[in-house]
């Protein structure tokens, strides 16, 4: 009997202690809308260098415009004609913000007019046919894109030309991000690390970082000569650049984010020097640069009290267009608002619950001791029996 009762506050106290812990959530999320009635199969997409639109990409060469700012508005959107029934997987703007490049599989790359909201072939694009590419980035303040295939590959695309510079890799690129400030760019895999560009296309690959499975690479400091990786198993990891001799290059801190839920899977820009990770089953987290600090943004378990079917769908793009306000895209079309969590519903425990729980905890721990010891339960009956003979 004593041991089932053990067993039963454990069991009653357990989802209290186990919601203390969680990472409170700092976002209210609103699924506002759906792109379709069926599942679009959205894998990603990127906003425009003047903060103004969104340009949103998927399977079967599904392409689509929305505004950053009004995407819970059907009205802004802009229907892109099909091209290709290929699946499209990364998409880079020109950062002149005119034109856009989308990449996907069996040597895909289509070229986006931002003035007439055309898309086409790509000029030469025939030279990477056959290859199923899976990344794609402009360099900063220039016309060279850097390009990465599912074998490893890394290619560069200049003046409508594509150049293979480096095949040394076999598992596939996952992610290529560039310095704001710089022309260096650094390129993640799966499984054979992470490679850094310079502007004379050498690469060069950083030592001890093939130890990590890189799903996103994050440039977004201009200030600083760093970039931040994020790898399988909740991994956010400094990456030190040394700019006179990119093969000194080194990994440095590595921040595992246990309290979090799932893995991350992808990440996507945010404002303020700040990244937005990705987790599956579906859920955000807020990454700044420069603090190397992570906030949770919303949880697969906020998403489920939202909408169940939120819940069981998953993340192709977010943007912010303000610190901790914007619009988060899922695989299947929705279109989810979020902003600052308001203090009246900030998803932690009721502070009246916390107190309740520290007073009872104290209480349910001397109960138990007394009730598991005889000798305390005799010398409570002896004092019992002597202030009764007293009052007698």
């Amino acid at each position: 009997m004593r041991r089932l009762a053990l067993l039963l506050v454990f069991l009653i106290m357990s989802p209290i202690i186990a919601k203390a812990l969680e990472p409170e959530r700092t976002v209210d999320i609103s699924v506002e809308r759906r792109l379709a009635n069926f599942d679009l199969g959205v894998n990603g997409g990127q906003i425009s260098p003047d903060f103004t639109t969104v340009l949103i990409y998927g399977e079967d060469g599904y392409a689509h415009l929305l505004s950053a700012q009004n995407a819970d508005d059907e009205s802004t959107d802009v229907r892109l004609e099909k091209e290709t029934d290929n699946s499209l997987n990364d998409v880079s703007w020109h950062p002149g913000g005119k034109s856009a490049m989308i990449v996907g599989d069996d040597g895909t790359i289509l070229r986006f007019n931002s003035t007439n909201f055309a898309l086409g072939e790509a000029e030469g694009s025939s030279s990477m046919s056959g290859l199923d590419i899976n990344a794609i980035h402009f360099t900063a303040g220039s016309s060279v894109a850097y390009l990465g295939t599912t074998n490893g590959e890394i290619w560069k695309y200049y003046a409508d030309t594509f150049t293979l510079i480096n095949d040394e890799a076999t598992s596939m690129i996952t992610d290529i991000d560039c310095l704001k400030n710089k022309n260096v760019c650094l390129i993640g895999t799966l499984n054979d690390g992470i490679a850094t560009v310079d502007q004379a296309d050498s690469v060069k690959w950083i030592a001890n970082s093939r130890s990590h499975t890189w799903v996103g690479i994050s440039c977004e400091d201009p200030t600083m000569n760093s970039c931040t990786g994020f790898a399988s198993g909740l991994k956010a990891i400094s990456i030190e650049l040394d700019l006179q001799d990119l093969s000194k290059s080194e990994i440095g801190r590595v921040d595992i984010l246990g309290q979090l839920e799932g893995d991350i899977i992808a990440d996507n820009q945010a404002v303020d020097s700040s990244s937005i990770f990705a987790l599956a089953p579906i859920g955000m987290v807020r990454w700044n640069q420069y603090s190397e600090e992570a906030f949770l943004m919303f949880s697969n378990s906020n998403a489920t009290d939202e909408d169940v079917l939120l819940g069981g769908d998953s993340y192709a793009v977010a943007w912010e267009n303000s610190e901790y306000s914007g619009f988060l895209i899922t695989s299947q079309g929705r279109v989810v608002s979020f902003e600052p969590a308001s203090e009246e519903d900030d998803g932690g425990i009721p502070n009246v619950l916390v107190i309740l729980v520290a007073m009872c905890v104290p209480g349910v721990i001397l109960g138990l001791i007394y009730w598991n010891s005889p000798w305390l339960q005799r010398k409570y009956a002896n004092f019992f029996k002597r202030n009764k003979k007293d009052e007698q």
